[in-house]
């Protein structure tokens, strides 16, 4: 498949402009243009002006990856919450307080699924705009918020790569558990940058690979099969990397470990393990005394590992 890059040469040649001609209908300069066009990474801003004059709807870039995180969420909304992976209070709490104080802060709670963060930070924030990508999920949300007569709650479907906000409309951005089920994380990162206000704080919670490439591949590569809306597990300095680079400043960072039971794992994921391919792989692992970053443990009939997790606070600088 052609990266964004390449596409948008091949419609700039049968469009008949020279890097030129696109960079003065773009107001993006030549010299960022050809860079662009050899694969170097540029900012969202420039990334957007010069698909916006190639008439490149790059929001399609992203339907696929949108539709399949909807399927897999839909199926997932009802039993939810009763799975230990997402009802875990420890970092919850350690959000909360990363953020707290709340009062007067309107918040955006990014991937929000049935609400379970947002219902906790309700408590403190004056208003949380609570987005997911699935219908089901905010359906969900809405009765539990109900049920908890939370009106300060506003559930929003949306895609985290095209928010439907103003600029610097936020207060707090907060995001547990979203960042690998996403396409491209930077062009996430870029939205929430816009929509969080001068000195807003970023506070992300997502489980971070292996800085060991083998292990990271086949950590990304067992979530892959048990969910298909999984992308990827960052390494840790890949994420303050990208945070870096779009001027994210004083980073504070928490790593724990969090335990999985495998049957409890797949079963959030409503994926079926058809002859146990993934558990006997995994147990494979773990009965020769392979580790593989995951502490991966086999005590007939149980097989469990360990997820690295990680908290990143962080400022937003325009």
């Amino acid at each position: 498949m052609k990266k964004t890059y390449e596409k948008t040469i091949q419609i700039r040649k049968q469009k008949k402009l020279s890097q030129k001609e696109l960079a003065r209908l773009s107001g993006v300069s030549i010299k960022t243009i050809n860079r662009y066009e050899n694969g170097v990474k540029i900012s969202f801003y420039c990334e957007k002006k010069i698909l916006e004059v190639l008439d490149f709807d790059f929001l399609n870039a992203y339907d696929e990856n949108s539709d399949k995180n909807k399927v897999s969420f839909d199926k997932q909304a009802e039993e939810y919450e009763e799975s230990k992976y997402i009802n875990q209070k420890n970092s919850v709490l350690q959000l909360i307080n990363k953020g707290y104080p709340y009062t007067e802060k309107r918040v955006l709670d990014l991937g929000a699924g049935t609400g379970f963060v947002s219902r906790e930070v309700a408590n403190f924030a004056k208003e949380i705009y609570a987005l997911d990508i699935s219908d089901v999920m905010i359906k969900k949300m809405n009765i539990l918020n109900q049920k908890n007569n939370l009106t300060n709650i506003i559930p929003i479907k949306g895609d985290a790569h095209n928010l439907n906000f103003e600029d610097n409309f936020f207060d707090t951005v907060i995001t547990r558990l979203t960042l690998h089920h996403l396409k491209d994380v930077d062009l996430a990162l870029n939205e929430i940058k816009r929509v969080l206000k001068n000195f807003g704080e970023l506070i992300i919670v997502d489980v971070i690979a292996s800085d060991d490439d083998e292990k990271a591949d086949l950590q990304n590569s067992f979530d892959k099969i048990r969910d298909f809306s999984h992308n990827k597990f960052f390494k840790l300095n890949e994420l303050k990397k990208k945070l870096k680079e779009i001027d994210f400043y004083n980073l504070e960072v928490n790593i724990w470990k969090e335990e999985r039971n495998f049957r409890d794992w797949i079963k959030l994921a409503k994926y079926k393990d058809k002859d146990n391919v993934l558990f006997n792989i995994m147990k494979y692992f773990a009965v020769n005394g392979i580790k593989l970053g995951l502490d991966l443990e086999y005590k007939e009939p149980e097989l469990s590992f360990k997820q690295k997790m990680v908290l990143i606070k962080s400022i937003n600088i325009k």
